[in-house]
């Protein structure tokens, strides 16, 4: 996937934003709360360590993929969430601290599960390119510049002025999503050669695996009796990984880019699925949560 201006300085620039409008909803208040609940986070990372490597396994060896893009399957799926699923789920009205929790302990997690979920696709499809070496320091810096600071900044705002904060709720979430889906389309027109020659060949393998995450996630939460609106978010968190970290991965670790064309596509597809999935939850049980919310004026 190409780089530029679009990918490098507009999209996270339009994170951080968005991050920052987030922010804006939360309080300390809300983190608290997922400390007495507990089970969603394990039904969350349970859904993202388990099912979503197991999904990938099993799409790569029943679509037959070569080495290099059945391993890159596995790669996408054994990397830590990011904050285009924390964006997608605050879009949606679902459980924005459970997001931002489990893209937390994900990252957190994947320095281990990620090296050995790549161990156990060497031997199934081949050896890898380069050295299993996941680069820490990026990602601890980039996590935190695209995540943990604006966030913060929004939560400073929403303790400082909580009636400006709940009047943008809604604003901003419209602002969000446009400017997003803007830079997006854009990031399209610039990769659509690289669309058109690589997707035929492996695109029935990542739309399948997008699908059956998103899906698989929610049937996982609602097995487990959560209610919706966190079984929202650990589907959106299942379903929408983090991309770009699995490109720099592939093209800074292994040097390989191949490696990076499946996430490169994965990651313009689950844009439009998971805004898709995030907009029929919230239209058909999540909406009245948020009028109450903000009707409440609760800070």
């Amino acid at each position: 996937m190409e780089s530029g201006i679009l990918s490098d300085v507009l999209l996270p620039l339009a994170i951080v934003i968005i991050m920052i409008a987030m922010g804006m909803t939360l309080t300390s208040v809300d983190f608290k709360r997922l400390l007495s609940q507990p089970k969603a986070i394990a039904v969350g990372m349970t859904s993202q360590l388990l099912l979503l490597p197991a999904l990938a396994f099993g799409v790569a060896a029943g679509f037959g993929l070569e080495t290099t893009f059945a391993l890159s399957m596995i790669l996408l799926a054994s990397s830590p969430g990011g904050s285009t699923s924390n964006l997608i789920v605050h879009i949606s009205g679902a459980d924005a601290p459970l997001s931002l929790t489990l893209t937390a302990l994900s990252n957190v997690v994947a320095f281990v599960s990620l090296p050995i979920y790549l161990g156990i696709a060497q031997d199934l499809f081949g050896s890898v390119p380069g050295t299993a070496k996941v680069p820490v320091g990026d990602l601890v810096v980039g996590i935190a510049a695209l995540t943990v600071v604006p966030i913060a900044i929004g939560m400073v705002i929403r303790a400082k002025k909580p009636d400006v904060a709940i009047r943008m709720e809604e604003p901003g979430k419209t602002i969000s999503a446009a400017v997003l889906g803007i830079i997006i389309l854009l990031l399209v027109i610039q990769n659509w050669s690289a669309i058109v020659e690589d997707g035929p060949e492996f695109a029935p393998a990542f739309i399948t695996l997008n699908i059956l995450a998103l899906l698989g996630g929610f049937a996982w939460a609602v097995a487990m009796k959560l209610p919706k609106q966190q079984a929202a978010t650990v589907a959106i968190e299942t379903g929408i990984q983090n991309a770009t970290i699995t490109i720099a991965i592939a093209l800074t670790v292994f040097g390989s880019d191949d490696l990076a064309i499946v996430p490169g596509l994965y990651g313009l597809w689950m844009l439009f699925t998971g805004f898709a999935f995030a907009f029929a939850v919230k239209d058909r049980s999540i909406q009245s949560g948020i009028q109450a919310k903000v009707g409440s004026g609760t800070p």
